[in-house]
């Protein structure tokens, strides 16, 4: 499992690289990144090269700009924007990178030295990381087909300008959501393991409870043993407090552009199948396995999004989770030594005090209400969007 995790991870950051995506170069050996000139300038032409790409595409007379004025399907309209803010989130977050390049090498420095340190991390993600692979590999590639089957286009060069630069934005705009859920999700083996290690250390906490010796040296000096763990787990989730607010800080426009495109792109899909339904009779809704593939593409796409989206709501679980731990300790009969006590007071004070919270460009928190709200407005719009749709215009 080791080794496949490895792979995964080494195939994100050469992909990456490639993309233009990461700036920097990480050594395979000893996972530390660096700068360098070669992958400063590979960077460099990469993203100079994708904005002249797009330039290209944007002045040709062929291509999307165009159906602003010559559209006649409301579907190719909303292709069009969906597009256009999927371009927009990529550059403003390729923006953001080059700006935030020392942090974000920090980040992955300190992320790559506690795996080394801890490798019993590995376990506690390795699933999650091949899962998440998988749903996007296969979401990316039935997302193309149903993509070509909604442009109606007829297959030439304009077509293929177009398709390369989506394909291109559409890899780097998942690449980048790839790397933030790695960093993510380690965070989150970091939580399990920290409470599995609470939940130990709370059972022989009781354990030391139900002796009836409580003066003698042995249980002082075992209390300040547990006392002393508790203030390096404590001091441990502190760390990754700091660094997911670090994180979220960073990463904050990427955030943004994420909820964005999600939000669009998940409208536009309902809006696209309902078109593809109604009015194609020669594509992919012409037989029953154009339609599976439709329900299967729709099906990993919105799968990868929830894992994307609910691993953050999983590391606020944890936090709360933790505090319902240290709750455990009031329900022992007997009493502890001082220190062991305090420790237990401290480390509920730090929950309680500095809360886990996620903030998207500190406008709003991230929680479920929020989410269902936005699941909401997501299906109202596309509702209207579907009126809209057989209100104005009649199949043929």
């Amino acid at each position: 499992m080791a080794d496949i995790v490895w792979l995964v991870q080494r195939f994100v950051y050469l992909y990456g690289r490639i993309m233009g995506v990461l700036n920097f170069e990480v050594d395979s050996r000893t996972g530390r990144a660096k700068f360098t000139r070669r992958a400063t300038i590979l960077a460099v032409v990469h993203n100079i090269s994708l904005i002249w790409l797009l330039a290209f595409q944007l002045l040709h007379d062929e291509t999307a700009i165009w159906k602003i004025n010559r559209g006649k399907y409301l579907h190719e309209y909303v292709f069009v924007l969906v597009t256009a803010v999927r371009h927009f989130a990529v550059l403003g977050t390729l923006v953001s990178r080059w700006r935030n390049r020392g942090k974000i090498l920090r980040i992955w420095n300190l992320l790559s030295r506690s795996i080394q340190e801890r490798p019993e991390l590995i376990p506690l993600f390795s699933r999650e990381l091949i899962v998440k692979f998988v749903f996007a590999f296969m979401s990316d590639c039935l997302h193309i087909v149903l993509d070509l089957n909604a442009l109606r286009e007829t297959p030439g060069p304009a077509l293929a300008l177009k398709m390369v630069v989506w394909c291109t934005f559409s890899s780097i705009f998942d690449m980048i959501v790839a790397q933030y859920y790695t960093a993510i999700m380690q965070v989150k083996a970091h939580y399990k393991l920290i409470k599995r290690e609470l939940r130990e250390l709370l059972r022989e906490t009781q354990t030391l409870c139900g002796k009836s010796n409580r003066r003698g040296g042995v249980f002082v000096t075992k209390c300040c043993a547990l006392s002393d763990r508790l203030d390096r787990i404590a001091e441990t989730q502190s760390k990754l407090k700091a660094l997911v607010d670090s994180m979220s800080e960073i990463f904050q426009i990427q955030i943004f552009s994420m909820t964005i495109v999600y939000y669009l792109s998940t409208m536009g899909n309902i809006y696209f199948a309902f078109c593809t339904l109604r009015y194609n009779t020669s594509g992919l809704a012409a037989s029953h396995w154009g339609l599976l593939l439709i329900v299967i593409s729709i099906a990993f796409y919105y799968a990868d999004n929830f894992i994307t989206i609910f691993i953050g709501f999983s590391i606020l679980d944890s936090n709360a989770e933790m505090a319902k731990i240290l709750e455990e300790r009031t329900v022992f009969g007997g009493e502890l030594d001082e220190r062991l006590e305090a420790s237990f007071e401290s480390f509920q004070l730090q929950l309680a005090q500095n809360p886990l919270e996620f903030y998207i460009m500190g406008l709003f928190k991230m929680e479920r209400g929020r989410f269902v709200s936005a699941a909401n407005s997501i299906i109202v719009h596309s509702i209207l969007l579907i009126q809209w749709e057989v209100q104005n215009t009649y199949p043929g």
